[in-house]
């Protein structure tokens, strides 16, 4: 790379003024593309001038007329500041098309994510995404991973945490199941028994898991499917069944009090990428 000293150099904004109003011919028209008062420029490139100890503009009334240096000057910095732009946008490009690396909940990629996709891939086509579903706390830099998304409230210190959505916990089972007639401690119940606080909502309401009809599935894609089938009653966040429920597939069971918990966006620490911005931008609007 070529040496130089930055403290020989003209401030960056009065540079910029000049490059644009030599280009486009008027201080008038350099103010419109760089969003400030005409005033602005005339100044910034006033300012350039005896910083440089050299007369750049002969004539500034409709149109500029440039000296000798100012066209000289004019040319270098529409070069470099071409190059720049060019080499930004290739930048850019390259890394929109690597594509996002995702580490998710399986329950939130089948239920929120997954169906939702095409209509992210609509508006960024561009985009590639990989979804690695697990259940484990992945080490964002350490794997390699672009963002997280995971449930509850932190802390997360691999990553910076941004609230996607609050959501609450509901009861919901199919509607032939509670159609039926029976009350809940005659339902079959699809329940996970790594979870205790399962079992103390239901202890709350007076059932004994032990004595009911449970159908035990940890995974939560598998779990919903199975409520799905009919097979029985299950807890989730409201978030992760809301096309089921909209679509009448799965129905709120009334009356249970449960708690709060969060969706997060976690990403490794930095200034997060272009698409993993794109990314959240819609994932937001669709909660």
């Amino acid at each position: 790379m070529t040496p130089f000293d930055w403290r020989t150099l003209p401030p960056l904004p009065a540079l910029r003024a000049y490059e644009a109003a030599a280009r486009l011919g008027s201080f008038s028209a350099a103010a419109r593309v760089l969003n400030v008062t005409h005033p602005a420029v005339a100044q910034q490139v006033r300012g350039l001038e005896r910083h440089l100890g050299l007369r750049l503009v002969a004539e500034a009334g409709r149109s500029l007329r440039l000296t000798e240096d100012g066209t000289r000057l004019a040319a270098a910095l529409n070069s470099g500041f071409a190059a720049i732009a060019e080499t930004l946008t290739t930048l850019r490009q390259a890394d929109r098309h690597r594509g996002l690396r995702i580490t998710l909940t399986p329950g939130f990629a089948q239920n929120v994510v997954i169906p939702a996709l095409p209509e992210f891939w609509a508006a960024h086509p561009e985009i590639a995404v990989s979804l690695v579903p697990e259940t484990r706390l992945s080490d964002l830099a350490r794997e390699g991973f672009d963002l997280a998304i995971r449930a509850g409230f932190g802390p997360w210190p691999d990553g910076e945490a941004q609230l996607l959505c609050r959501t609450r916990m509901v009861l919901v089972g199919a509607p032939a199941l509670l159609d039926s007639g029976a009350d809940l401690a005659h339902l079959p119940w699809i329940v996970n028994l790594t979870d205790p606080e399962e079992a103390e909502w239901m202890a709350a309401r007076g059932l004994d898991r032990s004595r009911l009809q449970t159908l035990d599935i940890e995974n939560p894609m598998l779990a919903v499917a199975a409520a799905l089938r009919g097979l029985g009653l299950m807890f989730a966040t409201e978030a992760m069944l809301r096309d089921p429920i909209a679509a009448g597939q799965l129905r709120l069971v009334p009356g249970w009090d449960l708690p709060e918990t969060a969706y997060w966006a976690v990403t490794p620490h930095g200034p997060p990428r272009a698409p993993v911005q794109d990314f959240l931008r819609w994932l937001a609007k669709r909660l």
